[in-house]
């Protein structure tokens, strides 16, 4: 059966649109290996062919990371807010911004682990266990939790005509913020079926 919805808000023209029984959820799991700290990874065209499998006409996605030091956004692709440091030659600007705002050289509380070689370190809970030796192998990583400050671990997303509802110039990322590490993140689309 089919149901006409028209919702009014102030101040707003009328929304139209049809409700069908045909409600689809659909799940994928995508794992990564990142190789370094602030590596951007596009997962633009990946996800689009998701949603386009999905067989959802109207909907919404979800992309969720796995972690609190990995994160996805919506930004522009290009090299100079993003690009690798190495293959540049210089620092791009999103690099700057993120460690202006938290340095991987500060001395964070986060980072001082209590273990035999650190007796009075500050850190003593959500941690490993000490190896046989006593000493606790815990990476130096405040700076990348503060970075998931500004960036997120979800985002929603829009499915309009069974693709992403996206900008001329935005495209879907992930980062990695900390080090080279296995990463998963996982995407949901929910919506009308066509």
């Amino acid at each position: 059966s089919i149901i006409p919805v028209i919702d009014n808000f102030q101040n707003s023209p009328p929304i139209k649109g049809i409700i069908y029984n045909k409600i689809i959820y659909k799940t994928k799991t995508i794992y990564f290996k990142t190789k370094y700290r602030l590596q951007f990874i596009n997962i633009t065209k990946e996800i689009q062919s998701f949603v386009k499998k999905s067989r959802i006409k109207t909907g919404s996605l979800i992309v969720q990371t796995h972690h609190t030091t990995f994160s996805v956004w919506v930004n522009e692709w290009e090299k100079n807010l993003i690009g690798n440091e190495s293959s540049l030659g210089y620092t791009p600007d999103l690099k700057l911004i993120l460690d202006r705002f938290a340095s991987p050289n500060e001395n964070f509380s986060h980072d001082d682990v209590r273990d035999i070689n650190n007796p009075k370190g500050r850190r003593v809970d959500d941690l490993p266990k000490p190896n046989k030796n006593g000493t606790i192998d815990e990476p130096r990583n405040a700076h990348s939790h503060a970075h998931g400050l500004m960036l997120h671990t979800s985002l929603p997303l829009i499915i309009e005509n069974s693709v992403l509802l996206l900008g001329r110039w935005q495209n879907v990322l992930v980062v990695e913020l900390d080090h080279a590490r296995d990463r998963i993140i996982t995407l949901l689309a929910q919506g009308v079926g066509k």
